[in-house]
């Protein structure tokens, strides 16, 4: 019964948080950090100090923060609001178990927080690009040891800090591409989702050859369809 009242309370807080604070940038951070370590201590209380399980709820907030900041149409905005309201909800109630609802959760948290993070760029064009490729390399190290949750084995303390590092060496190319951040993310995500999924299918001996060239053929469809439909950003820019 804790679990259920607390998921809703905590739904319609982060609808009340998020949709009364879209006049200040400042205001929505501030919000959304106080939130997150809100939701934190109450996940405490309910999971007990399991970080893969606490991490994933606060994944999911920065990164649905990140996508709520850049949606420019306010109706667009609302209707992204209250579909992560409702993904939230469902998100708390799953919280502790292990399913493909809460994956694929995960996986749009990279995607989410990789927009976030390249959108800094775009909106503070003064900002260093080494800091992207910073954040870059931080946020992907934390969502892979979330990703490879589940599962104790030593060698995946060696794959998180590479693909950390081959992502942040990505960023750092598409920091030079003159393209709007929605694609540099596109593009880091699958690349952090390749070596995720290879890896994580490597660890429990199902990564097949069929398996590789499906992944393969479907990120590369998502790549050559975002590529060849990309604005690109003014050369003066």
């Amino acid at each position: 019964m804790f679990n259920r009242v607390s998921s809703l309370i905590l739904g319609i807080l982060l609808f009340l948080v998020f949709y009364g604070s879209t006049q200040s940038l400042y205001v929505f951070a501030t919000g959304l950090v106080l939130f997150i370590a809100a939701t934190f201590a109450i996940n405490i209380k309910r999971v007990g100090v399991s970080w893969p399980h606490l991490l994933l709820p606060c994944f999911y907030l920065l990164g649905s923060g990140s996508i709520f900041a850049v949606i420019a149409s306010p109706s667009a905005r609302l209707w992204f609001l209250i579909a992560a309201c409702a993904i939230f909800y469902f998100l708390e109630m799953q919280l502790g178990r292990e399913s493909h609802f809460l994956q694929n959760v995960f996986l749009f948290s990279a995607f989410a927080i990789f927009t976030g993070i390249f959108s800094l760029q775009f909106y503070f064009p003064r900002l260093s690009f080494v800091w992207v490729v910073l954040l870059v390399f931080v946020f992907s190290y934390l969502l892979i040891i979330q990703g490879f949750a589940g599962f104790s084995l030593p060698v995946k303390k060696y794959f998180s800090f590479l693909i950390a590092l081959v992502c942040a060496q990505a960023a750092w190319g598409l920091s030079l591409w003159p393209t709007y951040y929605i694609v540099n993310a596109i593009v880091a995500f699958s690349i952090f989702y390749l070596l995720w999924i290879f890896s994580f299918s490597a660890f429990f001996g199902k990564l097949t050859r069929n398996k590789i060239y499906l992944q393969l053929s479907l990120v590369i469809i998502v790549l050559a369809a975002t590529l060849l439909s990309a604005n690109f950003l003014p050369h003066n820019r």
